[in-house]
């Protein structure tokens, strides 16, 4: 990147290193994931603010210590209805996660991404947090398509329970399951799981389902991530859902 350039971008961390400063980290389908003094962000009235999922086109500069700041910040949307409730704030922390650890910032992932966090202020987040580990897992190759078992590769049958593979990371056929049973896929499930596939995070907004369904698969989506995902996530260790 040039010394002085500018991108659209989220703010996708924000962690304070000194008193009136912060470090925020950016996603950004053009600059990358980088990372980003904010000064005086906790001080001066007159200071550029850019709060924790923040949209917009942010300029910024690199120092001679090869340390970028932020210049200047046209925004887009400050996502601001995310703190006014946990489970979305915590959903929203999770999408952060995903995308920060997966070091992808494709413009297919900052869509979802972006989509997603627009997605909390009107859906139901249980909806939006199944869709989103559906599609970024597909998109970060940590999935396979719920229709060929990635083990063995036979075709699951129509009214198949699909197990799951704690060593490959996936949901598989019961054969290859290698966890005795203890994560499990029922077919209707599975089918909701394809569609919602199928369809943009936005439209698959429009799916329906029992609220009781809609919970079982939104466990199975955070158990199954807690396994397939290369890393760990603190927002699954030690946040507010019950895996």
């Amino acid at each position: 990147m040039d010394r002085d350039t500018k991108g659209l971008a989220v703010v996708a961390r924000s962690e304070r290193i000194r008193e009136n400063d912060r470090m925020l980290t950016l996603f950004s389908p053009s600059l990358g994931i980088v990372k980003v003094i904010s000064y005086g962000a906790r001080k001066s009235i007159r200071c550029v603010r850019a709060p924790l999922y923040t949209e917009g086109v942010f300029s910024i500069s690199l120092s001679r210590s090869s340390s970028w700041s932020l210049k200047d910040i046209d925004v887009i949307s400050t996502h601001d209805y995310l703190s006014e409730d946990l489970e979305k704030n915590m959903a929203a922390s999770l999408f952060s996660e995903i995308v920060i650890s997966g070091r992808d910032a494709s413009a297919e992932l900052y869509s979802l991404y972006t989509s997603a966090l627009d997605a909390l202020e009107f859906y139901n987040s249980e909806n939006v947090v199944i869709s989103f580990i559906v599609h970024a897992m597909k998109l970060l190759g940590l999935s396979g398509d719920y229709e060929i078992c990635p083990v063995c590769q036979r075709a699951f049958r129509e009214d198949e329970i699909l197990g799951f593979s704690d060593t490959e990371g996936v949901a598989v056929c019961s054969e290859c399951d290698t966890m005795s049973g203890s994560l499990i896929l029922p077919p209707n499930a599975r089918r909701f799981i394809q569609r919602t596939l199928s369809l943009s995070l936005k439209d698959s907004m429009d799916l329906h389902t029992s609220a009781e369904q809609r919970h079982r698969i939104f466990r199975y989506m955070l158990r199954s991530l807690s396994l397939s995902f290369p890393g760990k996530l603190e927002s699954l260790e030690h946040g507010i859902w019950e895996l």
